[in-house]
């Protein structure tokens, strides 16, 4: 049975605690400066993508905000972690940053599993 249990809000939540990692770790770990931009820029996409429905519609009235749509969201989020994924592994074979190879890997691997258990619609889980 696949369950998806975790809401979209809870989901951008997550993201918007944890995306700043991505932006820290690099400097304290002593990445390469490529890989630490990248690692960066990974982060302020992901932040980018939690907020871009995070404000309720509400605060909102009478201004035309275009949100993200729902399977749009999703899409990014499924990319994202296989590019920060990827990226680690270009830092362990290409940049020979074991440690930064370990850190982009895992949380590009923690950041896909907590994807697909999002639910991404406002139905039941599916």
């Amino acid at each position: 049975m696949n369950k998806r249990t975790v809401t979209l809000e809870t989901h951008n939540a997550i993201v918007m605690a944890t995306a700043p990692l991505l932006m820290v770790v690099p400097f304290l770990l002593s990445f390469s400066p490529g890989i630490g931009l990248a690692s960066f820029f990974s982060g302020c996409v992901l932040i980018g993508v939690a907020l871009s429905d995070a404000a309720p519609a509400e605060l909102f009235a009478g201004i035309d905000r275009n949100r993200l749509p729902v399977a749009a969201h999703a899409d990014f989020d499924r990319a994202l972690g296989a590019v920060i994924i990827g990226l680690g592994i270009a830092a362990g074979i290409a940049g020979g940053q074991p440690l930064a190879s370990i850190f982009l890997v895992g949380f590009g691997a923690a950041h896909m599993a907590h994807t697909a258990i999002t639910r991404y619609s406002a139905r039941g889980a599916s």
